[in-house]
C-alpha cells in the first residue's frame, strides 16, 4: 500500500502515519522467501478519535501478504464511517454488538487466516516496518511460535513526553503473569494456540497475561527484539488506567489459575496486606498509621520465607501499583 493509494489525511495531521510512508519494505523485499501471511485483528468501540490513524498505521506498512479485520461494537461516534472510507483494503470488517473486546477479538481470530496473528486496539499504533521485522523474525526461526519486541510510550496529555521500553527478558517466563510484554508488539504463530479461543472472554483487562501464561504453560518458543515494533497510547481513558480493582482480581485469578502451587498468596497480600500498606499512608493518628505500616513489613517478610521471591514481589508491585493509580 502506497501513500497516494489512501484517502488524504485530515488538515493538519503530519508524520507517520498521515503524511509519511513505510520507507523499510525495500530493505526487505530481496529476503527471498516466502513470506508468512500476518493477520492483524482491531477491536474497536467508539474510537472515532483514533481509529484511522490505528488503520493507516497498518496499511501503511506495505506488507504484502496481511489481511486486516477491524470488528467494531456498533460504534455511533463516526467509526463506522472511518471505517468505510477505509473498507476496499480492510479484508473484513463488521460493526454490530458485541459483549466487549474480549469477544471482538475472537470473533476476528475466527476469521483469521495468517500464519501470525496479533490485536491492535483502535488507539494504538504500528511502526513503520513493524510487520517486515514481525515476517523476518519468524522466517529465520522456524520453531519460533511468540515474538515480544519493545514499545513506544506516548502520552496524549504530554505530546513531548515519548518512552521507548524494552521487552523483559527471559526471567520474565517465570512470572508470566506480571507486567512486561506490550500487546501490541506481541505476535505469535496461529498454530501456537491450541485452543478454540485465543483470548478468555471472561478476562477484560488482562486477557493478554492470560494469553502469555498460556503460551508459557505449555512452552512455546518466545523470542525477543530490542527494536519499537509499535505505540501504544496513553488517552488517559485506557482500561489499564481505570480499571484498577478489576484488574487487579483478574490478574489474582490468572494467578490462581496458572501458579496452584501458591495457594493464598495473592489473596493474602490484596486482602491484608495492602490495606495495612494503604492504611499506614492515610494522614490521621501517627500510632495506626507506624502499627499499620510495621504490620504490613511483617507480613511481607512471613510471606517472603513461605513463598518463592520473585511471586511475592511481583504481585506486590502489580497489587501495589494499579491500586494508586
Amino acid at each position: 500500500m502506497k501513500l497516494d493509494e489512501l484517502p488524504s489525511p485530515p488538515v493538519g495531521r503530519e508524520g507517520w502515519p498521515w503524511t509519511i510512508a513505510d520507507d523499510n519494505a525495500v530493505a526487505f523485499v530481496a529476503m527471498g522467501c516466502d513470506l508468512p501471511k500476518i493477520s492483524i485483528i482491531t477491536p474497536s468501540f467508539n474510537q472515532a478519535d483514533y481509529l484511522e490513524e490505528t488503520i493507516r498505521s497498518v496499511l501503511l506498512q506495505g506488507y504484502p501478504k496481511l489481511e486486516y479485520i477491524i470488528i467494531d461494537g456498533a460504534s455511533t461516534d463516526g467509526s463506522v464511517e472511518i471505517i468505510r472510507k477505509y473498507s476496499q483494503w480492510i479484508s473484513h470488517w463488521s460493526s454490530k454488538d458485541d459483549n466487549g473486546q474480549s469477544d471482538a477479538i475472537n470473533q476476528g481470530f475466527r476469521i483469521a487466516s495468517g500464519d501470525v496473528i496479533n490485536w491492535l486496539c483502535s488507539d494504538d499504533l504500528l511502526r513503520p516496518g513493524a510487520l517486515w521485522k514481525v515476517a523476518r523474525s519468524f522466517v529465520d526461526d522456524n520453531a519460533l511460535d511468540v515474538l515480544a519486541g519493545a514499545c513506544r510510550l506516548q502520552y496524549d496529555g504530554e505530546p513531548s513526553k515519548v518512552i521507548d521500553t524494552a521487552v523483559a527478558g527471559p526471567e520474565w517466563e517465570k512470572h508470566p503473569y506480571s507486567d512486561g510484554i506490550w500487546q501490541p508488539s506481541c505476535f505469535f504463530r496461529r498454530s501456537a494456540v491450541e485452543r478454540y479461543f485465543l483470548v478468555d472472554e471472561d478476562i477484560h483487562y488482562c486477557m493478554d497475561r492470560e494469553l502469555w501464561c498460556y503460551f508459557v504453560k505449555h512452552r512455546k518458543n518466545w523470542h525477543r527484539i530490542d527494536e519499537v515494533l509499535s505505540h501504544y497510547r496513553y488517552t488517559g481513558s485506557n482500561k489499564s488506567m481505570v480499571g484498577s480493582d478489576a484488574i487487579i482480581n483478574e490478574i489474582v485469578g490468572i494467578f490462581n489459575r496458572y501458579t496452584m502451587s501458591c495457594v493464598f498468596l495473592p489473596e493474602i497480600l490484596r486482602d491484608i496486606w495492602l490495606p495495612l500498606v494503604l492504611r499506614g499512608m492515610r494522614p490521621g493518628s501517627g500510632f495506626k498509621r507506624i502499627v499499620s505500616a510495621l504490620s504490613a513489613r511483617a507480613l511481607a517478610a512471613f510471606l517472603l520465607m513461605v513463598y518463592p521471591q520473585r511471586h511475592v514481589r511481583n504481585l506486590q508491585r502489580e497489587i501495589y501499583s494499579y491500586t494508586v493509580w
